[in-house]
């Protein structure tokens, strides 16, 4: 009953505006959002607990292929695979991603009811080598709006502008981490979200509190670029170990930069500058140096004095 008062309100916001194990299941549309996997937080890191390690490495994952078109739901539950990161032991779902596309963005929304799985992400090379990990900083809370259920949403675009490039990434692992289990996200309760879509003041309501669990529903939507080029907003680096994200790993040295790499960016600031987009061009450059392209900024210097 609870849930069925929960949808009428979510249908009524919608009109004021105007707006089980398988491990994939294919939606027609993001409006569609169903009821997450909500058994006890309890049960759920039981079941976490007598999982058995599914493999020795990561290069051991049961990599799954999708399409540049897909949108579906990803169930990390009982039964998924179980590996011990070094963030600690989770259930997890990993995918092969298209090569031959065009640049391409990945939706993520971990959908929130009573509990929640506050999820990681890691994107990996050709080499099943880790570019980027997408933590809980990058997971950000999404009230309800329309059909669309709470979530924890997140976003990044992976680079095809280079398709032989062997640092673009073709792995992706959803997963959680041992330190995120213990915590809790508050929701917007939904008679609040009524009232704003109606532009009335929020009645004085406790918000709902979903608990952060090793099991959930995670929709995940690849959505290709519509430009006919391959030109990118941003290009991950041939094996970046994640710095371009925040994170620190001073135990992988850092490799030296691929020559396609480095004229990647070169070829980036020209066109920045060309459009007039110093933003960008001085983006390219910081994000050059940061992979140890020392050359990159004297580049960008250089190309300024001579317009």
């Amino acid at each position: 009953m609870s849930n069925l008062r929960f949808s009428l309100l979510g249908l009524a916001v919608l009109l004021v505006a105007g707006c089980g194990s398988d491990p994939l299941r294919r939606v027609d549309a993001l409006a569609h959002t169903p009821a997450p996997l909500e058994q006890s937080v309890s049960s759920a890191r039981q079941a976490l607990a007598d999982a058995s390690i599914c493999c020795d490495a990561i290069a051991d994952f049961p990599f799954q292929p999708i399409p540049v078109t897909f949108s579906g739901d990803v169930m990390l539950d009982a039964a998924a695979p179980a590996y011990r990161f070094d963030s600690g032991k989770s259930f997890f779902r990993a995918f092969a991603l298209p090569k031959d596309s065009k640049s391409f963005e990945i939706r993520l929304y971990s959908q929130a009811g009573k509990t929640v799985l506050a999820p990681r992400a890691m994107l990996l090379d050709s080499r099943l080598r880790p570019t980027r990990i997408l933590d809980a900083d990058d997971f950000i809370y999404a009230p309800a709006a329309g059909l669309k259920g709470d979530s924890l949403d997140a976003r990044l675009r992976v680079d095809r502008t280079y398709l032989d490039n062997p640092g673009n990434e073709y792995y992706l692992v959803l997963f959680t981490s041992a330190d995120q289990l213990s915590g809790q996200t508050t929701l917007e309760h939904p008679a609040k979200a009524y009232a704003k879509a109606l532009g009335n003041e929020p009645p004085s309501l406790p918000d709902p509190v979903a608990q952060h669990s090793p099991t959930g529903v995670i929709k995940m939507v690849l959505i290709e670029d519509k430009a006919a080029g391959q030109q990118a907003n941003t290009y991950v680096p041939a094996y970046s170990t994640g710095r371009e994200m925040g994170n620190d790993l001073p135990s992988v040295p850092a490799p030296a930069v691929l020559p396609e790499t480095q004229a990647y960016y070169r070829q980036g600031i020209d066109a920045a500058l060309a459009s007039k987009d110093l933003e960008r061009a001085l983006r390219l450059a910081d994000e050059a140096a940061r992979i140890g392209d020392s050359q990159a900024k004297a580049y960008l210097l250089e190309r300024i004095e001579i317009k």
